[in-house]
């Protein structure tokens, strides 16, 4: 482990106390979409934090911060799974991705709730709690699906539906957490195999994905090259080539271009 990734982790880590405080709860755009006291302030202590620790770097929040654009950019979801949150449902965690000129080196995504703490850096592998982990070795029809209906954009949920019925009808089973970067991450630690989601946005997302592909698993962006922008897009991903093309024929047969309306 890097040095970097250390003070990274200590950084994440040291936020746990504020996601066990007291806290209030405010919605933005949606009676769905939530944001807490929580959200902000550790967004605000790991601005502050992760800067320190890497003065070249910019920073790119889920709940609004935003610094002027260096090659280096720490992409940030103070809470992953807000609505869990709220509803002590103890699925959430926080996610720290690092870039470099866009692509991801360092990825760390914890939940205080459980203490997993999931973690890689380009090239050294992934783990958990310190152990290394890989994805799992199973075929589509034994696979286990990860998705969500977007909730943030109902009239996507049709898409999302026929996309089920039909993987469902070949893998095993399917499973919705509602913390994408967590998801993600079973992926990663061999616990479930594939996984899609209509409309994501680059902090859900962008430290998973460094720890699924460092633990051997495959992650594409639809329709986008990068997760380097505060945009919403799709994504797929799944423990091997053979089984994320084969999902990626499923969801393109449905949703062969971005709809309209999509942002």
């Amino acid at each position: 482990m890097s040095d970097l990734l250390k003070k990274v982790i200590d950084a994440v880590v040291d936020c746990r106390e504020i996601l066990l405080s007291p806290f209030s709860v405010e919605t933005k755009d949606s009676v769905s979409n939530l944001v807490t006291s929580a959200d902000k302030a550790v967004e605000q202590r790991l601005k502050t934090e992760l800067l320190k620790i890497l003065p070249d770097a910019c920073f790119l929040g889920e709940e609004g911060s935003r610094t002027e654009e260096k090659t280096f950019r720490f992409v940030v979801d103070p809470i992953d799974g807000t609505a869990n949150f709220v509803r002590n449902l103890n699925c959430s965690a926080i996610s720290v991705g690092l870039l470099k000129d866009g692509v991801g080196i360092l990825g760390v995504v914890y939940n205080p709730f459980t203490n997993e703490l999931y973690y890689a850096e380009k090239g050294n592998g992934a783990f958990l709690n310190d152990k290394p982990i890989k994805v799992s070795k199973r075929d589509f029809s034994h696979g286990l699906y990860y998705t969500a209906l977007c909730i943030y954009k109902k009239g996507l949920a049709e898409n999302c539906i026929n996309i089920l019925r039909e993987v469902y009808q070949q893998c095993d089973d399917f499973r919705r957490e509602g913390a994408a970067a967590l998801e993600i991450c079973r992926l990663a630690s061999g616990k479930a195999e594939l996984y899609f989601e209509i409309r994501i946005f680059p902090w859900d997302c962008c430290a998973a994905e460094i720890i699924l592909t460092e633990a051997g698993g495959v992650f594409k962006h639809l329709y986008t090259d990068n997760c380097d922008i505060a945009a919403p897009f799709p994504i797929i991903a799944a423990n091997n080539d053979e089984n994320l093309k084969k999902l990626e024929k499923i969801v393109r047969k449905e949703v062969p271009k971005l709809p309209e309306d999509y942002n």
